[in-house]
């Protein structure tokens, strides 16, 4: 599960990536990591139904109300940036 509170670098890479709980309405991930991404909503945590995001990309999910709906897990080590926040003020992409 992902956290909105200040996180070190992640670097297990066979483990969720970070954990913890906070509530938003979305959040904002980019992968640093040397590797892919992949995202998971806690409903469906099988791998079939991740969501695969490549180094240097990031991705917005809306329509959340805890950041710990959402969990990641990368195939390398690296660090992983969140943002979560009420309400977007940002420009869509």
């Amino acid at each position: 599960m992902l956290t909105g509170a200040e996180v070190p670098a992640f670097t297990n890479t066979d483990t969720p990536a970070l954990t913890g709980g906070h509530p938003c309405s979305e959040v904002i991930i980019i992968n640093k990591t040397a590797g892919s991404l992949t995202l998971f909503d806690m409903e469906y945590p099988d791998a079939l139904n991740g969501l695969l995001i490549d180094t240097g990309e990031s991705i917005t999910l809306r329509g959340l109300t805890n950041v710990a709906q959402v969990s990641a897990v990368a195939a390398s080590a690296g660090t992983i940036y969140i943002r979560a926040q009420y309400f977007s003020s940002n420009p869509a992409r």
